[in-house]
């Protein structure tokens, strides 16, 4: 968790650094702050599942939400109180949990929001195979703490485009191939993790009792242009983030 946060913010959390990519900075970045604005969030409630060093968790507070941060991570949430106090902020609380536990605990039909930056593609870490219960027990918890009126984001690398090689035809068509490694029978050795299939995670979504409501597949920010054009250019036509926008099914 070190290396990953020394990777993707400074150590004051005074912004995110520019990775070769741009995902954070160009992708997530980009996408949080202009879908989260003040007018969305302010006076709601919400989780921030996995918030890490709560970078994102602070900017929902300081756009007037109250907000839950949650992570395992003792270090990364060490970070989240450090911001907090330096940022003045009283309507945010970080809390070293598993989810599992901590929604079983917690105030049911609570949040307006619940959000998950790079935390469900991940759950599967260091494990050969999906472990299917367990997912369907961490979105059963979303259910439980969500409002009947309230949506659960998923917010990640795209999994299809995720990795790859663009093939251009003899025809000079071009398509993008996914990584071998979407799918486990492909998996090289090295790679000790699982990452969610599409089917796996909306089969694990509907057995808790969720439905996906829409999938967006958001354009990087133009500022990505700037600094790489040919990578903006590619990325225009092969998204690299995707989110889906969860509901709870109507009984």
């Amino acid at each position: 968790m070190q290396l990953w946060f020394k990777n993707k913010f400074y150590d004051d959390l005074s912004d995110i650094r520019h990775e070769s990519q741009g995902y954070y900075k160009h992708y997530v970045h980009n996408f949080f702050t202009h879908f989260f604005d003040t007018t969305k969030v302010r006076g709601k409630n919400i989780l921030d599942f996995g918030c890490g060093p709560g970078f994102y968790s602070a900017i929902l507070a300081q756009r007037g939400a109250n907000v839950i941060g949650i992570d395992l991570s003792a270090f990364l949430i060490k970070k989240a109180n450090e911001y907090k106090s330096k940022l003045k902020l009283s309507n945010i609380q970080f809390i070293k949990d598993d989810f599992l536990n901590f929604s079983l605990r917690c105030k049911p039909a609570n949040y307006d929001f619940v959000i998950a930056i790079d935390t469900i593609v991940s759950f599967d870490a260091n494990k050969r195979r999906h472990e299917h219960e367990r997912a369907v027990a961490a979105f059963k918890g979303v259910n439980r703490v969500l409002k009947p009126d309230g949506k659960f984001f998923i917010i990640e690398a795209h999994p299809f485009f995720r990795k790859g090689s663009e093939v251009v035809l003899e025809t000079q068509k071009r398509f993008y191939v996914r990584d071998s490694g979407y799918k486990i029978d492909y998996k090289s050795k090295s790679d000790k993790n699982h990452w969610f299939t599409l089917d796996e995670m909306t089969k694990s979504i509907n057995e808790a009792g969720l439905a996906i409501l829409r999938i967006y597949e958001p354009d990087p920010s133009i500022a990505l242009k700037e600094y790489n054009a040919a990578y903006y250019s590619m990325r225009l036509r092969y998204p690299a983030m995707i989110v889906y926008e969860i509901c709870k099914v109507k009984p």
